[in-house]
């Protein structure tokens, strides 16, 4: 309307003003190059990997599936690109919103002043940044398995020679050589209750992964789902709904060993199982293992000594598809054995017997075993915390809308703060490949007296791995 400021061009106004001020210096040069490559990395990050995801998906998908009709495949690609896109303006936001806060805390505070807080503050700033995955998403699994990273890293620091005594003291149970495995076996019990009898409780992406590695068709489990219910109450044997339709039809089982493998012994269908159970888990970490390789060693998978990182790499996805192939066998290997003992197939023998499974978390690298039992514990606990409330033992809770954005930023705070907060002090509790990226991505290489020193260019970068 007449008379009104002009809005629009005041605000470009002000982006010019800023933009002047911090290029008329040196340090206002650095840190506006660290924001645009750091945004412009944590973008290409976000689309590789989802995108690399979607894209071995949906190749495997239309060599499994030749027959789907081509407007369901173009549907489900542009889904795909869509998810990728918002990734990619998450991850870059994630990186930008980060390092604007660092910078300017920086600049109005001192680097040395604000060492001790400096990159907490960033990090919980840059959290909401996961709102850009979609208004509609939801990512409680995802901000509470990053909040327990963070909370990981937080105990790492306690449990350091230089911490407090009676921090350390505290956290004298987190020092166990095979807690990591036990927590597995632990947290498999639950999934395995969750899945078969509660999948509601489950992220559906997540169904749809067991689903797949299970090695069954659905009617499989939703027969054991039936047959586990008639247990429970106690209900007379009768031929189960979820056969009809099947060769087992008219079966009246008395666990799921009738119909899964007829005529052949448990430890047979066990060995049977396994080989398959690996080509189903060498897509899930083979563009795992490649895609990180190509962020983490970049140039030098091109270099003379390019044989030695690739075997490397291809040992990895090996080695962690062996884990996911071992894992599902002993899970139903460790059900049969209950079925078997027990002569029944009520929740409790499920949820007994499947912890089994969580000894495969051995066969994996030290260093990855935590990352597992974290990944899969953030599932555990939100489907606990769904199925007690289905259970009746709890009233459902009213919790904030975005409960996931909370977990996320006190992650993001937790996990920047251990990274850079104290001039770096507390950088031995990352994983080295964690460091090169989190550097990649934020442009960092290392924090000396309380300033970091930052890499010009992704081109310099680049050509530095």
């Amino acid at each position: 309307m007449p008379g009104q400021p002009d809005l629009h061009k005041q605000g470009n106004l002000l982006i010019v003003a800023l933009y002047r001020r911090f290029t008329a210096s040196s340090e206002g040069r650095r840190a506006l190059t660290r924001l645009l490559n750091a945004t412009t990395r944590g973008a290409a990050t976000g689309f590789c990997l989802r995108g690399g995801l979607h894209l071995t998906s949906l190749l495997f998908s239309l060599l499994n599936a030749a027959r789907r009709r081509r407007k369901a495949r173009l549907q489900s690609l542009q889904g795909m690109l869509k998810e990728s896109l918002r990734y990619t303006a998450f991850l870059g936001s994630f990186a930008g919103v980060y390092v604007a806060v660092d910078e300017g805390i920086a600049a109005l505070f001192g680097k040395q002043r604000s060492s001790d807080w400096r990159a907490f503050v960033a990090g919980a700033a840059a959290g909401p940044s996961i709102l850009l995955t979609g208004p509609k998403a939801r990512h409680h699994s995802l901000a509470l398995y990053v909040l327990l990273r963070g909370v990981t890293l937080l105990v790492r620091c306690g449990n350091k020679p230089d911490a407090p005594p009676a921090v350390r003291a505290l956290l004298t149970p987190t020092r166990s050589r095979h807690g990591d495995t036990g927590l597995m076996c632990l947290c498999t019990c639950q999934l395995a209750y969750s899945w078969i009898l509660k999948p509601q409780t489950l992220p559906p992406s997540f169904v749809h992964f067991l689903n797949h590695h299970g090695g069954h068709e659905l009617w499989y489990y939703k027969a054991a789902r039936e047959l586990a219910h008639r247990h429970w109450h106690g209900l007379p044997p009768e031929p189960l709904a979820a056969l009809v339709g099947t060769e087992n039809e008219g079966l009246v089982a008395e666990h799921p060993c009738d119909w899964a493998h007829p005529g052949v012994g448990c430890n047979e269908n066990a060995l049977r199982f396994l080989p398959a159970a690996y080509l189903r888990a060498l897509p899930v970490y083979l563009p795992v293992y490649l895609l990180s390789g190509l962020l983490v060693h970049r140039r030098a998978l091109f270099a003379a000594g390019a044989p030695e990182i690739w075997a490397k790499v291809l040992k990895g996805a090996a080695r962690s598809s062996a884990f996911l192939a071992v894992y599902c066998t002993l899970c139903w290997r460790g059900a049969c054995f209950g079925f078997q003992a027990t002569s029944s197939c009520a929740p409790p023998v499920i949820a007994g017997s499947a912890w089994l499974g969580g000894l495969a978390t051995l066969l994996e690298k030290k260093s990855r075993r935590m990352e597992l039992a974290l990944y899969c514990t953030s599932h555990a606990i939100m489907s606990f915390a769904l199925c007690l409330v289905e259970w009746g033992v709890v009233r459902e809770w009213h919790v904030p809308d975005r409960l996931d954005v909370v977990m996320f930023a006190a992650a993001a705070a937790s996990i920047m703060h251990c990274y850079s907060d104290g001039n770096g002090r507390h950088r031995d509790v990352f994983r080295s490949k964690y460091l090169n990226y989190l550097d990649f991505v934020l442009g960092s290489e290392g924090h000396e007296a309380g300033a970091i020193v930052h890499v010009p260019s992704t081109r310099d970068l680049l050509a530095t791995g």
